[in-house]
């Protein structure tokens, strides 16, 4: 085509070929069913957390308030704080629990689309669920330390932080092995060239 001038008039350069979608790996699907077992693992430990008998600790508690040289029963029962003190730790529990119930899911369902920034985000939840659980199993006989006595944990909570442990480890590996990473590529390849106008199929 020319104009009035006779030059010839540029053609518009051809739209990039749309790219093939990718399928996702099974790397990737196991690890985002991980995530979702680890969700449930949460209810599962909150669950615990609510049901389990509070009066060993409440007596240990108690015993460690009494041995203070400043606890004085006319300011306040000891019996009272320990209360408390439970009731405390149980909603700090609920509110915890419901907070990692919410980025487990949060994850599962970003890491599916193949994101890496949710990718790099589990893996440092991941990291710090690693070191949380590591040091409640710190104590060879399952109890945590309260003053110089110890305070037994249910074999319940126990047995969920092992599991969460072992879950949390294989949804890191999995998250970074080959199929993976090449499939977090492709999909981050994708979305650029979209953003830039390329249609991908």
């Amino acid at each position: 085509m020319s104009d009035q001038y006779g030059y010839q008039q540029p053609y518009p350069a051809p739209a990039a070929p749309p790219m093939a979608p990718v399928e996702r790996p099974k790397t990737l699907t196991y690890a985002v069913i991980g995530m979702w077992i680890g969700a449930l693992l949460d209810v599962v430990s909150t669950i615990v957390l609510l049901t389990t008998d509070m009066a060993e600790m409440k007596k240990l508690i108690v015993t460690e308030m009494e041995k203070q040289p400043t606890y004085d029963p006319s300011v306040f029962e000891a019996e009272n704080m320990a209360d408390v003190i439970v009731s405390i730790v149980q909603i700090g529990g609920v509110v915890f629990g419901v907070i990692s119930l919410g980025l487990w899911i949060w994850m599962a369902i970003m890491n599916g689309k193949g994101r890496n920034w949710a990718r790099i985000t589990a893996t440092v939840f991941g990291s710090l669920s690693l070191i949380s659980s590591l040091s409640s199993l710190g104590n060879l006989a399952g109890s945590s330390t309260f003053g110089d006595v110890s305070v037994p944990t249910s074999a319940g909570s126990v047995v969920v932080t092992v599991a969460q442990l072992l879950l949390v480890i294989a949804i890191l590996v999995l998250l970074w092995m080959s199929p993976t990473n090449a499939y977090v590529n492709a999909v981050t390849a994708q979305r650029k060239a979209s953003r830039q106008g390329y249609p991908a199929r």
